[in-house]
């Protein structure tokens, strides 16, 4: 007794526990160690007591939240090392904003009534803005240390991911301050028991079914053109094993992210895009690909930051999914949410519109251009989206296509960047709370794994091995149904965004009462 009395007023020791435990929660490490989430914020709201100011508390929760972030998202430095180790610091930092409105909030004489709505509204309003800005990062969400056990959460399909967060947040509070015993069981219990019970009983009805082949070619991600000596050779390796494993109730074919390595041109087809309209036209069955892709503007209507001009017209490239469709013609979905400093400048559309940074070109530091529609292709007469890589751990972006009625979600990817780490493995599972959320079948096509399908329910259906080349058919069900969140989206984090206004000025209302020791 006397040994955890010492740990529980040595507040280093404390905030290097809480990322631990926080570290943990997430995979690879699978479920139940998602359970670790709840001791380890409430360390992080033990610090709120042994911290003498908002100041403090940020300086302390430092320690613990650098070693959740590094934890969670080391991988990170596999792609790029200073680019890595930029991103956890900065991210960490980022993180002690809303802890430093819960030091100000537990240390206010209001209710703890009060104090316990708004403590969690405040740390998920800062999860639901971090989803929304430039240097965006919602990898570390709370919500996705829940994604092993999907199970257990089914009430997503009400309240998206922020829903989980939610949960823990206010969990946690209300163990930490002591409410009686019965109002935590009911909020610790309730969700998970409902979500149990609908996972049980909620079986709808697909309202058919589609044969798809997905690839997983395996590429080097580190080798200039994977190895290959040209952009031809691995595009007809590609071509050919499709053409192997196509059936006759093959209705679309997908291949991951990156996978054409050539450039492909709007309105002028090279060799790559003839060799694949070929082989499609053959099939009679429709490819969707990940490939760079230039797109060209008539002068006028181009976005406000482009990268030159083709064939007298602006363009810019994007990180695209493209359509080969059997009549030869063409479609394509560019990625909306594009990683910060690695496909995106943030904020360049901010920056290129004011005149003290004229001097600046542009064009040469933008990188990839940004898309903001949600387009789909047709395949059977089914609308399908081909989210790609980053895209697919933004629930209110994901949830769009379904709206307009996707039939079922496919995600395309490389995470080949990463290496043999926890990355792969989280985007994976994270994948697993879209299916919830949306009441959607997802599949995925990844460069070197792991791809699979996913059922609505969460549960996993396929998926492949880490650095081995794959494929597989797979017949979709199609679903008709909407959920709450796909119809009403992120509204808990809108609710919670007026909630922390509120809690700003409530602070103001009710000041410090005093250090609280407990």
């Amino acid at each position: 007794m006397h040994s955890f009395s010492y740990f529980w007023n040595q507040k280093w020791l404390v905030s290097l526990s809480a990322g631990l435990l926080l570290g943990l929660s997430f995979s690879p490490f699978p479920f139940p160690f998602s359970l670790l989430v709840f001791p380890g914020f409430v360390l992080l709201l033990r610090l709120t007591d042994l911290s003498e100011s908002a100041r403090e508390m940020a300086y302390v929760s430092y320690a613990g939240l650098l070693l959740w972030n590094i934890i969670t998202t080391y991988w990170l430095m596999f792609a790029t090392v200073a680019g890595g180790i930029a991103a956890i610091l900065a991210n960490a930092v980022i993180m002690t904003i809303p802890l430093m409105i819960i030091w100000q909030l537990r240390h206010s004489s209001m209710s703890l009534t009060a104090s316990s709505l708004l403590v969690p509204a405040v740390w998920l309003t800062y999860e639901f803005l971090h989803f929304r800005w430039d240097l965006s990062w919602p990898w570390l969400s709370l919500g996705n240390s829940f994604a092993t056990a999907p199970w257990l959460v089914q009430y997503i399909s009400l309240t998206g991911m922020l829903g989980i967060t939610f949960w823990i947040v206010l969990s946690a509070w209300l163990l930490y301050s002591k409410t009686p015993r019965y109002v935590i069981l009911l909020v610790l219990l309730v969700p998970p028991a409902g979500s149990l019970i609908r996972y049980a009983v909620h079986q709808p009805e697909p309202v058919d079914e589609i044969e798809v082949l997905i690839m997983q070619p395996n590429y080097d991600s580190y080798l200039h053109l994977s190895g290959y000596p040209d952009v031809i050779t691995p595009l007809e390796e590609l071509l050919e094993l499709t053409s192997d494993a196509i059936t006759p109730g093959t209705r679309a074919v997908f291949w991951p992210e990156n996978s054409i390595k050539a450039l492909i041109v709007q309105g002028y087809p090279g060799e790559s895009d003839r060799l694949i309209r070929k082989y499609v036209r053959n099939w009679d069955v429709p490819l969707i690909a990940g490939s760079s892709f230039l797109r060209r503007y008539d002068p006028g209507t181009e976005p406000p930051v482009i990268r030159g001009h083709y064939g007298g017209k602006p363009f810019n490239i994007y990180n695209s999914a493209l359509g080969f469709r059997t009549d030869g013609s063409l479609e394509f979905y560019k990625k909306a949410k594009l990683v910060p400093m690695v496909e995106r400048f943030p904020f360049v559309h901010t920056f290129s519109r004011l005149d003290r940074f004229d001097w600046i070109d542009w064009s040469d530091v933008a990188m990839f251009g940004k898309g903001i529609t949600p387009d789909m292709f047709n395949i059977d007469g089914y609308d399908v989206p081909a989210l790609i890589c980053y895209d697919s751990v933004y629930p209110d972006w994901v949830r769009r296509f379904v709206n307009q009625d996707a039939a079922f979600l496919v995600v395309i990817t490389n995470d080949g960047w990463w290496g043999n780490t926890s990355g792969h493995i989280q985007h994976y599972e994270f994948a697993r709370l879209r299916a919830v959320e949306t009441g959607r079948t997802v599949l995925r096509s990844a460069n070197n794994g792991l791809s699979g399908v996913i059922h609505a329910n969460g549960d996993v259906a396929v998926k492949t091995e880490y650095w081995t080349r794959d494929l597989f058919t797979y017949a979709v069900p199609v679903y008709e149904h909407k959920t709450f969140y796909v119809r009403y989206g992120d509204w808990i984090g809108w609710l919670c965004l007026l909630l922390s206004a509120a809690a700003v000025v409530l602070v103001r209302l009710y000041p410090a009462q005093g250090r609280i020791r407990r």
